[in-house]
């Protein structure tokens, strides 16, 4: 009946699903990946690979240690009171523990140098540096056969660490990076970020400690027995795989990112993309919800997910690519809504997406979207536009010039006298240090990643310089969605009757965000995706 029998079995290859397999294996057990698309490392890595961790062990035994008291009223500041206190402690408590535990399994961590809190110092427990973690630098050759069967990514730029961005300049400098030595470790296979992260865990997992995993081979259904989860019926090479789960099956396969249809009615905007890899299509709600799982969802607003644009011609896995966009908090560079009208601090995600969701109950309609980035001659004769360098055109099917604010709204289909307004208004304090509107400027976060180090204030300049140029944004997810399966402190998935379901645990994107709430910090999905993986290893195994 079953053509392989293990203890776990791990729906999906990113955190979740190898740490599960990962922490089996440690037990003394066995355990299986099964993998939907061609290749290891899921969503993490596409990412920055960066993981989001108080009170982590290397920051412990720095001269600049993390409180605990501070740490929990930081985190209880971005649930905004949609946490549930059991799941939020669980994963304070224990993501130290496992961070430290990977590390002796051979994942290799660092701390990134003076990257602050998103919200530092403006809200509570805040802290300057040491609570980002990320992976050194990771050797592909190390990966064996696995090597060319593991995800790299076309978002972050390769074969660096965030140290070294941020001491090229960040993003807004990208013309000024050193080129050279990312070639040069791009062709010995040396990955960095996501790609790095994803590489030091495939490793210790498939590599060193042999367990058996199978990319393309998207899991079908759960098979159960008296209400129990007890395997999973995938198709490999076109034919049923069966695979008997002793212990217990970790769903960790992602959310709904490419299914359009999910992500427009829970994520509360008219339109979706996503940067993630096109297997993410709601197969979480699938495979649970056809053995009575419930759902659960945090409010969609403010949780990890961007604006963006797609390059005429650009594909990844055979499917248009979506790319964020981070020019906005450039200097010479601002957004506007249709009507041409600032309406957020654009260089903090934080600030401009759930602007973005603002709904009009009068007029029936989203005012803020879609959003629309707008900058000038300034601004192409010092940055990149996406991968375009100075004298570089952009298709006129992406980016929309003209000579005069007026002309280029016409083209965005925008108003004239709001966008030229909107302009003139900005351009009063744009060479100064501070943005009486919004604010912007005001977050070393957003500095660190996107400012000007030339500028007074890193974050503004004017917009003075023709001709103009726009692209209209589209709202484009990471795969972190409002809604996943519930699931408990074992990380177990609930049954619409309030019960676990034997045998059936969750993590990473695929569980429901019921441990964070309603805000968000970069790091902190990778940093559930191991903290659950790891819960559900150990429920399992030792039920």
């Amino acid at each position: 009946m079953f053509d392989r029998e293990v203890d776990v079995v791990s729906i999906g290859s990113g955190l979740g699903g190898v740490t599960a397999a990962l922490h089996a294996v440690e037990l003394g057990g066995t355990a299986i990946i099964l993998e939907k698309a061609p290749k290891l490392g899921g969503v993490c890595a596409y990412s920055g690979g960066e993981v989001f961790v108080c009170m982590n062990h290397l920051m412990q035994a720095s001269e600049q240690p993390d409180n605990e008291t501070d740490a929990h009223a930081y985190l209880d500041f971005l649930a905004g009171g949609y946490a549930d206190p059991e799941l939020a402690q669980i994963l304070f408590d224990m993501g130290p523990k496992v961070a430290k535990w990977v590390e002796e399994r051979g994942v290799k961590w660092r701390v990134i140098s003076d990257f602050p809190d998103y919200y530092y110092p403006h809200a509570p427990g805040t802290v300057a540096t040491g609570r980002y973690l990320e992976p050194e630098l990771f050797d592909g050759h190390s990966l064996g056969e696995w090597r060319k069967k593991t995800y790299t990514t076309p978002h972050m730029p390769p074969g660096i660490t965030h140290d070294e961005l941020f001491a090229w300049g960040g993003l807004s400098a990208m013309p000024k990076w050193d080129f050279a030595t990312m070639g040069g470790r791009i062709a010995k296979d040396i990955r960095g970020m996501g790609p790095a992260m994803m590489g030091w865990f495939i490793k210790a997992t498939v590599v060193d400690r042999g367990v058996e995993a199978h990319v393309s081979t998207p899991a079908i259904r759960l098979i159960t027995e008296g209400g129990k989860v007890i395997g999973v019926e995938a198709e490999k090479d076109g034919k049923p795989f069966r695979i008997r789960a002793r212990k217990g099956v970790v769903v960790a396969c992602g959310g709904y990112d490419w299914n359009e249809e999910m992500a427009k009615h829970f994520e509360g905007l008219p339109e979706w993309g996503s940067m993630t890899q096109p297997y993410m299509e709601g197969d979480n709600m699938v495979l649970g919800g056809e053995v009575g799982a419930a759902l659960a969802g945090v409010p969609s607003y403010n949780l990890g997910m961007f604006f963006g644009y797609q390059v005429p011609g650009e594909k990844a896995d055979g499917r248009p690519m979506w790319r964020a966009s981070w020019e906005g908090g450039y200097p010479h560079a601002m957004w506007v809504n249709k009507k041409g009208v600032r309406f957020a601090d654009e260089s903090f995600y934080r600030d401009y997406l759930p602007r973005c969701h603002d709904w009009d109950g009068v007029e029936q309609e989203h005012p803020n979207y879609p959003p629309y980035l707008i900058f000038d001659q300034n601004y192409r004769d010092k940055y990149a536009f996406c991968s375009f360098m100075p004298g570089v055109e952009a298709p006129e099917a992406l980016l929309k010039k003209a000579d005069t604010p007026a002309e280029l709204a016409e083209k965005l289909g925008i108003d004239p006298e709001g966008l030229t307004a909107s302009i003139a208004r900005f351009n009063e304090f744009a060479d100064g240090d501070t943005d009486p509107d919004f604010g912007r400027g005001r977050y070393p976060w957003a500095a660190k990643m996107v400012g000007d180090r030339s500028r007074v204030n890193q974050q503004l300049g004017p917009l003075d310089k023709p001709p103009y140029y726009g692209v209209r944004l589209t709202a484009v997810g990471v795969g972190v969605n409002a809604v996943g399966l519930k699931t408990n402190g074992n990380g177990q998935v609930m049954h619409v009757r309030g019960r676990p379901i034997e045998g059936l645990y969750a993590a990473g994107n695929s569980a429901a965000l019921l441990d964070i709430g309603a805000g968000y910090q970069s790091g902190l999905s990778n940093l559930r995706g191991m903290v659950w993986g790891w819960m559900a290893a150990k429920h399992a195994m030792e039920s």
